[in-house]
């Protein structure tokens, strides 16, 4: 059927919000696993949070698995073993969506996916490789010292060598669009026409929303007519615009917000594919990061424990609960 405005996408209905097509993602909740680098490069977050191959990427995603959760967001980002990473999420059976660049400066990013897309036919096969090639490029000038017409290059290159080089790629271009004015999308048009995208993300917060989330999915879908993926939002305990914006919610009840946010664009025709928890671990501050302290916006904690309210409503949205 014809992309276009006021598409009506037949789907199977699965749990209650999404049509979801499972040729895309394996689970209507993704996890997503914080891979940048911040702080003016000082802080990476795949070490402090410890998703690490030798650390404890493998609990985290077992855990994510136990809620639930099948699809993730991860890196296979600069200074990172790639073929480790790769072969702990084939083994896991987590079906991956990987950022390449995550405000990091990649000198010759037709290189580097080169090298990315070797790696992952030596441990994956043929099997769809799922690739972000940049996150947020509007934001690559506050956060990595490059223009946004450079990230955009960046993720143009990356987005056509990866097709150029390997049978069945998937590319997920994705920004924050929290309103719905030209400006929020200036960064996803330029990269949507000059290559090929599958699933445009809309990464979307409590704190930076300008208008409902159900609204910026319907001019995200009238503008582009592709497949949409929530493909950064969560709720975080301690910030205080969370609060007053919305006041008496905690994690769980974000969540069954941005559900019913989905559902009323669903039911006006909108493709929406899932919805990322991001991000699925709790972090040090980006600014701090040998703090002790963690910013509490994830599911899992920094001891391995989980966040009661975001962990039941994950639970009850499992298939094993839907039928009880």
């Amino acid at each position: 059927m014809k992309a276009g405005r006021g598409r009506l996408v037949l789907r199977q209905r699965d749990l209650g919000f999404g049509l979801i097509d499972r040729s895309l993602v394996n689970s209507e909740i993704i996890a997503g696993f914080e891979c940048g680098l911040v702080h003016g490069g000082r802080h990476d977050l795949l070490q402090t949070t410890r998703h690490m191959p030798s650390g404890r990427m493998r609990d985290h995603l077992r855990i994510a698995r136990n809620h639930g959760v099948f699809t993730a967001r991860d890196g296979l980002v600069p200074g990172h073993d790639a073929v480790e990473r790769l072969r702990i999420a084939q083994d896991e059976g987590v079906q991956t969506i990987w950022d390449l660049s995550h405000y990091h400066r990649i000198d010759d990013p037709g290189a580097y996916v080169r090298a990315i897309v070797r790696q992952a036919q030596a441990v994956c096969g043929a099997e769809r490789l799922w690739l972000c090639p940049v996150n947020e490029p509007s934001l690559y000038p506050m956060l990595a010292g490059m223009s946004r017409e450079h990230a955009v290059n960046m993720a143009v290159v990356m987005a056509e060598e990866a097709r150029h080089l390997h049978p069945s790629v998937g590319i997920l271009v994705n920004d924050p669009i929290t309103g719905v004015g030209d400006r929020q999308f200036a960064a996803t048009d330029a990269i949507v026409s000059r290559t090929f995208v599958d699933v445009i993300g809309v990464n979307y917060y409590p704190h930076t929303a300008r208008t409902s989330l159900s609204k910026v999915l319907l001019k995200t879908w009238r503008r582009y007519g592709k497949p949409i993926m929530v493909s950064e939002t969560s709720w975080h305990d301690g910030h205080s615009v969370h609060h007053r914006r919305y006041p008496g919610l905690n994690k769980g009840s974000w969540l069954r917000h941005v559900q019913d946010e989905v559902k009323i664009a669903n039911d006006r025709g909108v493709e929406v594919i899932g919805i990322c928890w991001y991000p699925m671990v709790d972090c040090p501050p980006w600014h701090a990061p040998r703090s002790r302290n963690r910013w509490s916006h994830g599911l899992i904690r920094q001891d391995l424990s989980v966040d009661p309210a975001l962990s039941a409503e994950l639970m009850a949205m499992m298939p094993h609960a839907a039928a009880a």
